[in-house]
C-alpha cells in the first residue's frame, strides 16, 4: 500500500520542499585561489602540530573529528577531480579542433 502524502496547513498533498544548494557553482581563478590558499593555511596548522609532536617527542595523541577529516579529505579529491574534469572540458570548447 503507498504512503500518504503529508498535507501542508494549505490542504495542499504536494508540499513545497526548501530549496537545495545547486550541484554546480561556478569558480573563477580568484575563487581557487582562495580554496588553495585555505587549503595551504589549513596543512601549515597540521604541519605545525606535527612537528611540535615531534620536537616534544609525544608518541601519539587521540583526537575527535578524525573520520570527518578524512571524509573531507575524500571530498577534497572528488572536488579536484571533477574539477579538473571541467577545465578539460572548457579547453576543448575553446581550443580548435
Amino acid at each position: 500500500m503507498p504512503k500518504k502524502q503529508t498535507r501542508t496547513k494549505t490542504g495542499n498533498a504536494t508540499a513545497t520542499r526548501p530549496s537545495r544548494s545547486a550541484r554546480k557553482e561556478p569558480y573563477s581563478s580568484e575563487r581557487m585561489g582562495g580554496v588553495v590558499e585555505r587549503l595551504r593555511e589549513q596543512a601549515n596548522r597540521i604541519s605545525a602540530l606535527a612537528r611540535t609532536m615531534d620536537e616534544t617527542g609525544i608518541a601519539d595523541i587521540e583526537v575527535d573529528g578524525h573520520a570527518m577529516l578524512l571524509r573531507g579529505l575524500n571530498q577534497i579529491d572528488n572536488f579536484t577531480d571533477n574539477a579538473q574534469r571541467a577545465v578539460r572540458e572548457a579547453k576543448t570548447e575553446i581550443e580548435p579542433i
